[in-house]
């Protein structure tokens, strides 16, 4: 076997790159500025450093190929399999590799013949500092950047998805390789809270597609009825900055059945997130803003699919339920993105 090792151009649904020893360290937000991203404990940026949506993405003739990284972390609660490395061609998971905490390599074997174009899918539970790929000696391997259209989608621990059945099958990696798109996912567990500095960072990406799903952090109290539509109007016109005519989608809440009616510490309740963020959408289209959509977040999962799904903290979906609120987000948010259906 021989080694060839990585650098930046070898990454997509990143950041950042950062050097570490030698290896590799991608992150979700530019870490070159994360001094900006402050959050109590540091939290938003321990989240950015899982790599959830990020790809090492190549082509090679290879018959056999194992990632090398440096030893990751013990496994998170939600994942006592271990962490998930996928490999996809053509936008299909080939296999799923796993690792628990200490592993340093994902191999896959029996590959198809001829040069292919991969993509391995890092997992969403967990950072990853990638040291080097192993080939057969004689096998080519090149990295292939991400031409393909960017949709960026901006969300809490519901879009970040440690419950995924593998890395791929976070719900907004299946809808990306469903529609063939080169996803940045900024999805953040717990850290969803509207932070300025992320909407300037969106503002920043040459993004094709544009979805915001905003609200169930927020529960914590962080907002009211009076900043938080406020705060996606802010959101909104920091990204229209370099943005003005990019399909963008507000998403509302999932359903919560605990949040649903029950105001919380600050008198707010799910059921008025949707409704506020319903009146801003319809606020913002009547001046002007004519590529702006709105999606019922409780349409894309529900207090019936909570039951089934997440039957513990009634919030979060287990792998199936993320499965289903892929197909959701397909069905009734993709085709007002993509122009294929009529604006409501």
């Amino acid at each position: 076997m021989s080694v060839v090792t990585v650098d930046e151009s070898y990454f997509a649904g990143a950041a950042s790159i950062e050097r570490v020893n030698g290896a590799c360290r991608p992150w979700r937000l530019p870490h070159q500025s994360h001094a900006l991203f402050p959050s109590p404990d540091n939290a938003l940026v321990d989240r950015a450093r899982c790599t959830s949506g990020v790809r090492v993405r190549f082509v090679t003739d290879a018959s056999r190929i194992a990632l090398r990284f440096a030893p990751i972390a013990p496994d998170h609660n939600a994942v006592p399999e271990g962490h998930a490395f996928d490999l996809v061609r053509s936008n299909e998971i080939l296999q799923v590799a796993r690792c628990h905490g200490g592993g340093t390599k994902a191999t896959f074997t029996d590959l198809p013949d001829g040069e292919n174009v991969y993509e391995i899918w890092l997992p969403p539970s967990c950072g990853v500092d990638v040291t080097g790929l192993d080939i057969p000696a004689g096998a080519t391997l090149y990295p292939l950047p991400d031409r393909r259209p960017m949709w960026v989608t901006w969300g809490s621990s519901l879009t970040h998805c440690v419950r995924a059945g593998s890395a791929a099958r976070v719900w907004p990696g299946t809808v990306a390789r469903g529609y063939d798109l080169n996803l940045m996912n900024l999805g953040f567990g717990g850290q969803c809270h509207l932070d300025p500095m992320i909407a300037m960072y969106i503002r920043d990406l040459p993004a094709s597609y544009i979805s915001l799903k905003l609200g169930i952090n927020m529960m914590s109290g962080s907002v009211n009825a009076r900043t938080y539509p406020a705060l996606i109007v802010g959101a909104v016109q920091i990204i229209r900055e370099k943005h003005p005519h990019t399909p963008m989608a507000l998403v509302s809440p999932f359903a919560c059945p605990p949040r649903e009616s029950s105001p919380n510490a600050v008198g707010y309740t799910l059921e008025g997130m949707r409704r506020d963020m319903s009146d801003v959408h319809r606020r913002l289209v009547d001046t002007g803003d004519r590529n702006l959509y709105y999606v019922d977040g409780y349409r894309l999962f529900t207090s019936e699919d909570i039951e089934k799904h997440a039957p513990g903290d009634k919030c979060h979906a287990d792998a199936a339920g993320i499965d289903v609120q892929a197909e959701r987000f397909s069905r009734f948010a993709m085709p007002l993105l993509l122009g294929r259906q009529r604006h409501t």
